[in-house]
């Protein structure tokens, strides 16, 4: 017996399927391989190949699904497989020539496609009548973009003819053209109605429009032109209004400008737009004053005309409630915390009676805990710089005693007043060493334990401003 005979069978599987994979060029990964073959879906493979540009390689792909699910293999396997390359490889060579006739490359070459490297590598059967279709479609699609283009630019449709004698080379295709030409067209008046109501113009300047076209000899779309200005105008009148809510101007202005200028006035959307944007303008001044400012309502109200700005209905409440909620943001006790931190000045008369001693006190605390935080900062350099000179001690000892070990191991060392004074001095400093290391472990802890007071008091000062 063989040694592959002898493997089990997961394991020849996996060695066939890699082999196999191998074997086919890696165009597919493996696993979505073998999910075609559990698929069983014989049409589906097949398909896969002829749109990749194979030729037809069922055995191939037979054997490989027969050591993954051998059950999904049919007598009609064949025939399925067969109609799906077809499919495939229809659309294989319909996508090369819709590719090549959107790059403006002539029917032609088809004879270039089917003399490349990849289609020779494949082995690729050719299929001009797919390729001809697609082409005729890629073809179309580039003349009935360049029609846009032409129309999008205001240029007339007798250009027609100078892009047939262009593109007499490609093929031109007149009718996709034109299609191109007038949907661009469409585009053009559109965008000539959206530029001038955009920019207040009346749409009287149509007549102008209409004599250049005329003049150029581009087609006229009067009901694209006037459906994009009366849309525009309306957005117009509404950044109108967004503006003069805070530049003193209001309606009665811009009823009377818009009948100077033969505008059409969108009042009703310009009431709706001034109106919103006071809304903000009060809502946004409660907020602005409410965080660390005492309620200047009134002040406001009597600044209104200094400021260009309008009183409505809705002023007062607006203003009230966001100045309330802002205040309360104000004074919270998290933000008084954060205000004693760092030691900024806080105006606690501004907070209600029954918050002003919370608030205090988060205050007083916030500037406490930054105290004990700097002493805690002060012992960690501390509990560093000791550590540092701890390390320096440890390898001078270390030192020492790897010299005196080295002097007792050598037999041949002379003894003499020199050495004995040497060993003296290196036991003395041993000694010394020994003395501070020891000390400095005792000062360690103690700032050890001192860190872990500082963090017990932080700890608390923050509970108990919530609790006060």
């Amino acid at each position: 017996m063989s040694t592959f005979s002898r493997l089990k069978s997961g394991t020849r599987i996996t060695i066939l399927v890699a082999m196999m994979f191998t074997f086919l060029g890696g165009c597919q990964s493996t696993r979505v391989r073998i999910n075609d073959c559990k698929a069983g879906d014989w049409g589906v493979i097949g398909n896969k190949d002829g749109d990749q540009g194979f030729d037809p390689r069922y055995e191939e792909r037979r054997k490989f699904c027969a050591d993954i699910d051998e059950g999904k293999i049919s007598a009609e396997s064949i025939n399925s497989y067969q109609a799906g390359w077809e499919r495939g490889n229809f659309q294989y060579w319909q996508r090369l020539g819709a590719q090549d006739g959107a790059a403006t490359k002539p029917v032609s070459y088809f004879v270039n496609q089917t003399a490349s490297e990849t289609i020779r590598k494949n082995n690729t059967p050719l299929n001009q009548l797919a390729y001809k279709q697609g082409w005729a479609v890629g073809n179309a699609d580039y003349w009935r973009k360049l029609g846009d283009q032409d129309g999008v630019a205001g240029r007339p449709a007798s250009l027609e003819n100078t892009r047939a004698s262009e593109g007499q080379q490609i093929g031109f295709n007149r009718l996709s053209y034109l299609e191109g030409w007038h949907i661009g067209n469409q585009a053009y008046w559109t965008h000539l109605g959206y530029l001038d109501a955009h920019e207040g113009r009346s749409d009287t300047e149509f007549k102008q429009h209409v004599f250049v076209a005329q003049r150029e000899g581009v087609q006229l779309r009067e009901d694209a032109y006037r459906a994009a200005w009366n849309s525009e105008i309306v957005e117009y009148w509404k950044k109108l209004a967004w503006e003069d809510a805070t530049q003193g101007r209001d309606v009665n202005t811009r009823r009377a400008d818009a009948k100077t200028r033969g505008l059409k006035f969108s009042e009703v959307e310009y009431k709706k737009m001034w109106e919103q944007r006071l809304v903000k303008y009060w809502q946004d001044a409660g907020k602005e004053d409410g965080f660390g400012k005492p309620n200047q309502f009134e002040q406001r109200i009597l600044n209104v005309r200094r400021d260009n700005v309008f009183v409505i209905s809705q002023s007062r409440d607006l203003y009230q409630q966001a100045w309330m909620e802002q205040n309360s943001r104000y004074c919270s006790v998290d933000n008084a915390f954060i205000y004693g931190r760092s030691n900024q000045r806080m105006e606690i008369e501004l907070c209600a009676p029954v918050q002003k001693n919370k608030v205090r006190y988060a205050w007083e605390s916030g500037q406490q805990y930054e105290v004990v935080l700097q002493k805690q900062r002060f012992h960690h350099d501390e509990m560093l710089r000791l550590a540092g000179r701890r390390n320096e001690a440890e390898y001078r000892l270390s030192k020492i005693e790897r010299d005196i070990k080295h002097d007792q191991d050598n037999k041949s060392r002379t003894m003499n007043t020199d050495t004995a004074t040497n060993d003296s001095k290196r036991d003395r400093e041993k000694h010394d060493l020994r003395e501070f290391l020891r000390r400095t472990q005792r000062e360690f802890e103690d700032l050890r334990q001192w860190d872990y007071r500082y963090d017990q008091q932080l700890q608390q000062i923050k509970r108990d401003i919530y609790l006060h």
